[in-house]
């Protein structure tokens, strides 16, 4: 379903914006919809990118090698 939006816009924003428009050889209607849709898309896909790589180092990475006591690495020689 769509709906009819009124817009109060600046004269020589909507001017650029209609030439672009025909540049695009889209109507305006059109071309204004798909750059609602774009940004809101991106919008959506960063909030899902974000949430994915926060979920991945909440897990943790397994980097390799053996695990290290603290012990084990601050268990220094002391010389006098």
């Amino acid at each position: 379903m769509t709906k009819n939006v009124t817009l109060r816009i600046n004269e020589t924003l909507l001017h650029k914006a209609r030439h672009q428009a025909i540049g695009e050889k889209k109507s305006f209607s059109r071309w204004l919809t798909e750059l609602i849709s774009k940004t809101v898309g991106e919008k959506d896909n960063y909030q899902k990118a974000r949430e994915r790589a926060m979920k991945r180092l909440k897990k943790g990475f397994h980097l390799g090698g053996r695990s290290y006591r603290r012990e084990d690495l601050y268990d220094r020689p002391i010389f006098h």
